[in-house]
């Protein structure tokens, strides 16, 4: 039987990965005689920089680790080149763009040597420095309940990476074999390739993680990560089954409503890519009814996605843009995913087999949480968030179910792939879902639904472009 987690493991788990301090000295030394030796005039130190050598060790696989969790929140939610989270929420319809140049992707036909074009590149990070931390880990840290739960915890957020790099990008991408030791080339690899990578990255997940009380969040991050892969794979029942009672093996609860994962970030090191592009600076925008079929983001004045009730002018001197609220500074946290999220998917689950009682009562049941609602800043009175009604149509319950999944997953790097599954897995037409027709600053909203590797990626021998584009 799993233990069970204490009220502390429930509440908003925040987990940062270990701060670098790294200070990179630059400055040459001033010889104080003339017999000063040429390489003592020239010596730079690079603690930052993680040589082979030391990283052969346990403290350079602690090294390795860390670098790889920092490279995880980067690609998700850092401010270099901004998160994937903004690069979703631009293509899709939860933002707009108000930055000189930017239009590309926001109109839906992304132009891949034009920012914000690094997507990949950071996808690629995080899936390649995670390959090597695991490694690092199960060689040179001795075996044991520290390990498991760190190497577990990667697996975890791996399995994340691929789901969202399915979602986001097109089929046949490359992805490196990460063979140190004798390098390949690349592996194209399709969607569904990358949704079954998913699946086994969260299998190793629970396989190698404990039942201790500090392991329960990392199983939640990997049954989270397991059923979002099987959702995207139609495997509806099944991904309701991972995330239920019993879902973690014989005696195991449901995910809880109120659990979340949360990525830190840094005020210095590491800023939260939603404050910097989009409080600090007006770079990017809530959208409301963006091209015809965009949700009302701003205008519902839904509680789960706060925005201020007044515009600015936007960077490019023209757009005026609102400004989303809950990101007080450069170290606020960005919800990865959450119980939430398990509740969304008994919901669907729910509906595809025509239970229509527990599709609606999943939904209700994380709109009446308090403890959701404490954690998200939202009033626990009756009349904000009131429970759902079924509507009284296939047609509606579906809209409803997305609508509900847009936003509580608001800017958490998850519409593009619910806007892909409505084409591929509900038979809507792209432009019955899709920001489309006429663009608000000129000209017309292109057809793309995915994002393209970045144009480097040219330059690799195994990839001559997209196999597909489809959704």
């Amino acid at each position: 039987m799993r233990r069970q987690p204490t009220l502390s493991a429930l509440r908003g788990t925040r987990w940062l990965m270990p701060r670098l301090r790294s200070r990179l000295s630059l400055g040459l030394l001033l010889a104080a005689t003339l017999g000063c030796e040429r390489e003592r005039l020239l010596g730079v130190e690079t603690p930052d920089q993680i040589r082979p050598e030391d990283a052969a060790s346990p403290n350079g696989a602690l090294a390795v680790r860390a670098g790889a969790l920092r490279d995880f929140a980067q690609f998700f939610s850092g401010t270099t080149n901004v998160g994937v989270n903004i690069y979703v929420g631009l293509l899709s319809d939860e933002l707009i763009n108000a930055r000189p140049g930017a239009d590309h992707i926001d109109q839906r036909a992304f132009n891949e040597t034009t920012f914000p074009a690094a997507a990949w590149n950071k996808f690629s990070d995080s899936y390649t420095q995670t390959v090597r931390a695991i490694r690092s880990l199960n060689a040179y840290i001795p075996e044991g309940a520290t390990r498991s739960r760190n190497v577990g915890q990667l697996h975890g957020l791996q399995a994340i990476t691929l789901n969202i790099g399915g979602e986001l990008f097109c089929s046949g991408v490359p992805l490196a074999s990460v063979d140190d030791a004798a390098p390949e080339a690349a592996t194209l690899v399709t969607t569904v390739q990358l949704y079954q990578r998913a699946l086994v990255q969260a299998d190793s997940a629970l396989r190698v993680l404990g039942t201790a009380e500090a392991d329960v969040p990392f199983r939640y991050l990997a049954r989270i990560a397991k059923a979002r892969a099987q959702v995207n794979l139609g495997q509806f029942e099944a991904a309701a089954a991972t995330v239920g009672a019993g879902g973690d093996g014989a005696g195991s609860i449901a995910i809880p409503t109120q659990w979340q994962y949360q990525v830190e970030f840094s005020q210095t090191t590491l800023v939260n890519t939603i404050f910097d592009w989009m409080v600090n600076t007006g770079n990017f925008g809530p959208s409301d009814r963006e091209g015809g079929n965009g949700l009302d983001y701003r205008s519902a004045g839904d509680p789960r996605v706060q925005i201020s009730a007044t515009s600015r002018l936007g960077q490019d001197g023209s757009t005026q843009v609102f400004t989303i609220l809950g990101y007080a500074n450069g170290a606020a946290p960005t919800t990865l995913v959450s119980g939430v999220t398990a509740r969304m998917i008994e919901a669907e689950a729910a509906l595809r087999s025509g239970n229509i009682e527990a599709w609606l009562g999943r939904l209700n049941e994380a709109r009446a949480n308090t403890a959701v609602r404490t954690l998200r800043g939202i009033s626990t009175a009756a009349n904000v968030l009131p429970p759902l009604t079924d509507p009284g149509t296939e047609a509606s319950r579906v809209a409803l179910t997305f609508r509900e999944r847009a936003f509580w997953f608001y800017l958490t790097a998850t519409r593009v792939g619910d806007l892909r599954r409505l084409q591929r897995q509900y038979g809507y037409a792209a432009n019955a879902v899709w920001p489309t027709g006429a663009y608000f600053k000129g000209g017309t909203y292109g057809t793309d639904v995915t994002l393209t590797p970045s144009f480097a990626e040219r330059n690799n021998t195994a990839f001559t472009g997209c196999a597909d584009r489809n959704p």
